[in-house]
């Protein structure tokens, strides 16, 4: 989100698009500092508290300041919720959002989904590439936004390689170099993160310019005789970031 703003303000989003709102669903996300350091006014930034037994609630007061604010695009930037239904309908194709991991909508096998946000997505690649001895890379990825989590059409990805290991890993042999695992998962977040702000803007100006297509893999990121491998990959990766 900040580097939007900047990009929005001064840089090379400039007279492209024009920060108009910012909504958290917690009121101590350090966005929100964020923003109004740059300049952006008390009355621009929304606070929609999310509650699962109140979905229709959550839907109805976002749609309301959405409108209020004459939004036209959306996007998500470390946004957690699931995303209303009737938000979706209302913005079509219009809502995007922010992913440190590779995505492969329409197959579901992939490093998204519930529970896959931050460092866990990146710790997941990681231990699946350890796992497999394969794959030694990872992607900041943007998608359109749908009625499940990560499901929607890529729209840009960049690639970052990280450094292989020389043999696929057995899950026991994994397990006992968690420590090393957390650090490198660390280490890739802080290389992947100006990527992530990077194929933001490049999105964002896609839009503007009209040429914003959505796609979907020609190939399965991950072939059937992974499918266990990659569950096991996620299930650790929620184990050692519990916070994500």
């Amino acid at each position: 989100m900040e580097s939007i703003l900047k990009a929005g303000f001064y840089g090379e989003l400039k007279n492209m698009i024009d920060p108009a709102l910012i909504i958290s669903s917690r009121p101590n996300a350090g966005g929100i500092e964020k923003a109004r350091k740059l300049g952006i006014a008390a009355k621009n930034i929304a606070i929609v508290r999310f509650n699962k037994n109140l979905i229709a609630s959550f839907s109805q007061k976002l749609l309301r300041i959405l409108k209020k604010f004459d939004i036209d695009l959306i996007s998500q930037n470390g946004w957690l919720p699931l995303t209303p239904e009737s938000i979706i309908k209302e913005y079509h194709g219009r809502i995007i959002n922010q992913h440190p991991g590779p995505l492969d909508p329409g197959r579901g096998y992939d490093f998204g989904g519930k529970y896959m946000y931050g460092l866990r997505v990146i710790c997941a690649r990681l231990a699946y590439a350890w796992l497999t001895g394969s794959d030694f890379w990872t992607e900041a990825t943007t998608h359109l936004v749908t009625r499940s989590f990560d499901e929607g059409d890529l729209l840009s990805t960049i690639r970052l390689q990280f450094e292989p290991v020389p043999h696929a890993m057995r899950l026991s042999e994994l397990t006992q170099e968690r420590k090393k695992l957390k650090e490198l998962t660390q280490i890739i977040q802080q290389k992947l993160l100006p990527l992530e702000h990077q194929n933001v803007i490049i999105t964002l100006k896609k839009f503007y310019q009209k040429k914003i297509n959505g796609y979907r893999r020609a190939k399965a990121l991950v072939p059937k005789e992974n499918y266990e491998v990659l569950k096991q990959a996620k299930e650790l990766a929620v184990q050692l970031f519990p916070d994500g």
